[in-house]
Formats: structure tokens, sequence, C-alpha cells
């Protein structure tokens, strides 16, 4: 077995790979390096917060990144793909971003096990490499941080062609161990089970994807929490610690559709999480966007909005019974109450020039319109009177190899 409850062997699973001679052979012609990197700069207009982790002062470390990738092909069916990527946010790791086997032993059916991409979203393979969208940076309310963005497991694909449409049916199985940010600060998390389901449909110009992945078996270690909810349980209300415990699930659903011709472009993506751990958010949100193209050039706009919600466990600690039971509900009532919210509309606009077939410069502004008390997508509050109101400016350049 390669998965275990830490996750994928990879060193195992390379070992046991049977590697011909031949294929020890003319290994220049077996390997290929490709790769891209961005420089990208930001600057919010208001000094109360961060947005992003960029502030009232122009910065190029936060989405700042450089990534090389080795493709060797193993035998005409089989084949090791890795990518090594450098980050300059000092809230992401750089490293071995994935590491995988690819089999196709034919042209319907791929299947890939080792360190992968989960593929949440319409752009998730591609997260990385801001050459292949339009934005400098994907709607947050949709590509945000609250969930991860690698694997550790196996993925299986079918591809067909039905009339014209074709029809790509995926479903993937891994673990993940890591962490993730919840507002201002980084939780470490375990998830034993994780599952899902892509169908992608593209006829001509236009694609459809509908995806749903759940998270089970799902714990997040919070030191301060699982006192809490110790206490909680000691003086008897296991359903209230319960809930504070972090053990559970979540499950995603996404659906978008994309059209794209040589003048013009349009998509729009949902996403929807439902959760019952206190440290995810359930959260509705969507991105409608379009642009226009003339070659080289290119201008966009989009609208996107999201509204969250928990679901909380209704308070069965009394008070009013003695000092104790007070202090324990309404310290429950305090933490059920001041979970992070991120509600936020936002319009953002902005501009493309391809000044090399791969290379591209990039200006972007978003109006940020979150909810008063709220974090919004926010961080870092030192103004209590920061409205959740702010205009974010980006410049960047994008490029392949």
């Amino acid at each position: 077995m390669f998965i275990n409850s830490k996750g994928i062997i990879l060193s195992a699973l390379i070992s046991t790979v049977a590697v011909p001679s031949y294929a020890l052979t003319d290994l220049s012609d077996r390997i290929e390096f490709s790769g891209f990197g961005r420089v990208i700069g930001g600057y919010l207009d208001d000094k109360g917060a961060k947005y992003e982790d960029y502030t009232n002062h122009l910065s190029f470390s936060q989405q700042s990144l450089f990534a090389l990738q080795s493709d060797l092909k193993i035998t005409e069916t089989l084949s090791l793909s890795a990518q090594l990527l450098a980050h300059t946010s000092s809230d992401r790791e750089s490293g071995l971003e994935w590491l995988y086997l690819n089999y196709q032993p034919n042209q319907n059916w791929q299947f890939k096990i080792g360190k992968l991409r989960t593929s949440f979203f319409q752009y998730s393979d591609v997260l990385d490499v801001g050459f292949a969208y339009h934005w400098i940076s994907p709607p947050q309310q949709v590509y945000s941080g609250i969930l991860f963005s690698n694997y550790e497991g196996v993925s299986a694909t079918y591809r067909l062609n039905v009339n014209e449409i074709n029809f790509d049916i995926e479903a993937y199985y891994g673990v993940y161990e890591g962490e993730f940010k919840r507002q201002d600060e980084q939780v470490p998390i375990d998830v034993d089970e994780i599952k899902g389901a892509i169908l992608n449909l593209s006829k001509g110009n236009l694609s459809l994807r509908i995806s749903v992945t759940q998270s089970a078996d799902f714990f997040a270690d919070v030191p301060a929490f699982t006192q809490f909810s110790d206490a909680i349980e000691f003086a008897g209300f296991k359903e209230n610690a319960e809930s504070l415990r972090f053990n559970g699930k979540a499950v995603g659903y996404q659906a978008s559709v994309k059209y794209d011709d040589l003048d013009y472009f349009f998509g729009a993506e949902w996403v929807k999480i439902a959760s019952d751990l206190l440290v995810v958010p359930e959260v509705d949100s969507y991105y409608l966007t379009a642009g226009y193209n003339f070659y080289p050039f290119q201008t966009h706009v989009s609208y996107s909005t999201s509204k969250t919600a928990y679901n909380t466990t209704e308070n069965l600690i009394p008070k009013g019974v003695n000092p104790g039971l007070d202090q324990l509900s309404f310290a429950y009532d305090q933490i059920t109450g001041n979970l992070p919210l991120y509600d936020l509309d936002s319009i953002s606009i902005g501009f493309r020039w391809d000044f090399r077939h791969n290379m591209a410069a990039k200006a972007d502004i978003t109006f940020l319109n979150g909810e008063p008390g709220e974090s919004s997508f926010f961080s870092d509050i030192s103004d209590p009177d920061f409205d959740r109101k702010a205009t974010l400016y980006q410049i960047g350049i994008e490029w392949v190899f």
C-alpha cells in the first residue's frame, strides 16, 4: 500500500517502478524541462488592514514566484513529473509542489499517483501559472485559502468524444497533512480521506465544468479550543464540547462555464462549501467575468461576491446556576459569536499586454466592499474604524518557458 494515514510514501512508489535498461539511455531525449514565473507588486489604499497580505506600502513579496518542472518519459505510456516552486510569500512554503507518476495506456485513459494538485476550481491546476488566465489574482471569494492546494493520492481520468462534444471524467482519492490559513493564523490539519469527481464538457469555444469534493475525517489542531472543549465536556455538556473539537467533514460543490473566441470571452464560476466544522465556514460564492481581445492587448472586468456562515451548535450551558457555568457559557458565546466571516463584494478591472509569445504584462484594480465588523478576507485589522472598503492596485509580469 502506498497510502497510509500520513500520506503516500513517494520514495517507495518511485523505487517500485520497473525501468527498462533502454530508458536510461539518451536521457536528454527522454526528459523535458519547463517552467513559469511571475513578479507581482501590489498596494492597498488603506493603512488600517491588509488584503492578501498587501498593505499601504508597495510590495512585491506576496505573490511573486518561480517554478521549474521536469517530465521524464520512462516508457511510451509511463512518465514521472515533478515541480519545484520558490515563493516569496511567508504564508506559503517553497519546495516540492507536486511529484507523481503518470500512466496513459491509450488516448482515453490516464492515471496518476503521488503528490497531486487538488482540482477544486476551474483554474486549480494552473493557479500558480498567472500567464494562463487574465487576472493577476483570481477572485479571492472563490479562490481563497480556506481549502488546501494539493494532496497525496491517486486520480483516474477518462476522455471521450461524442457528436463533437469532448467529455473528461475524473475521480480522485487521497489524504492531506499540512496547514491552512484561518484569519491571521496557520492551523495544522489532517484529512484522512479526500475524494472527488469532476466532469468537463467542451464543444468549440464553450466549456462547462462540474465538480464535487468531500473531505472526511477532518481534524484541525487548535490547542486553545481543545482545552476549552475538554472543560465543557467535564462539566457535562458533550454536544457543545464536540462542536469545538474540529473533527468532521466538509463538502465542496463547484460549477463553471467559459466561452472564449478571438474577439471576446466571458466566464462564471460558483462554489458552495458545506461544513460541520467551526474551523471551515460554509461558503456560497461566485464570480462573473468578461473581456475583450485586441491582440496583443486585452481588457477585462469581473464582479465577485461571497456569503459565509457557520454551522454552530446551540449553547446548552445554562447561565445563572453558578459562577463556573457562567464562565463557560459566556466563553462559548464569545467563541461562536466571533468566528471570522468572509462576506465580500468586489469589482475588478484589468489590462493585459502580451508583448512576447510567452510573456505578458498586467495591471489590475480591484474595488473591495466588505461587511463592517466582519473579516471580509481582510487581515491584521488595526483601525477599529476601518469600514471594510478599500482599493487594491496590482501590476505584474508573467512568463512561461
